[in-house]
């Protein structure tokens, strides 16, 4: 089945602070359905987050753009992708089943497509509202899990 999804691009780079001008809306066809035999999981994208660093990736040129491959140049005209969360609609991957939450490098758009090597994990919400994991819940978390102790010992 294919549906229009609906997704936000830059116009051009972008040099000063952004403004809702250097944005645009677009629609494309969109397969809800896997490659058979394909790892893709397609996902209906519930939040993304809008992180300050993807000002320096709207940019033609900043410094930042090196440090990391999820922090390279945006291009125009093509889907801008962030940490979100969302619910998989349909999967080709064995980790991953229809209808379970997920968290992972998604796009500014009603639709992603995740591809074996990209970031996506199953979420377990936790008790907290869907959207706290694309803050400090997301991305932060796992130090919390991985160190509780230490939020817990007197100041030195």
């Amino acid at each position: 089945m294919e549906v229009t999804n609906k997704f936000i691009t830059i116009k051009g780079h972008i040099e000063d602070a952004p403004q809702v001008s250097d944005f645009e809306l677009k629609t494309e066809s969109f397969s809800l359905s896997v490659v058979s035999g394909s790892k893709d999981v397609i996902i209906k994208n519930l939040y993304v987050s809008i992180d300050p660093y993807q000002i320096n990736r709207m940019k033609s040129y900043s410094s930042s753009q090196k440090s990391s491959t999820y922090a390279g140049r945006i291009t125009p005209g093509q889907v801008i992708e962030a940490y979100g969360v969302g619910i998989v609609v349909a999967s080709g991957h064995p980790d991953f089943e229809k209808d379970e939450l997920v968290a992972g490098l998604l796009s500014w758009g009603e639709y992603s497509i995740y591809k074996e090597g990209g970031i996506l994990h199953k979420l377990d919400a936790m008790g907290f509202p869907l959207s706290y994991h694309v803050g400090i819940l997301g991305k932060f978390l796992i130090i919390i899990l991985i160190t509780p102790q230490l939020l817990l010992l007197p100041p030195l």
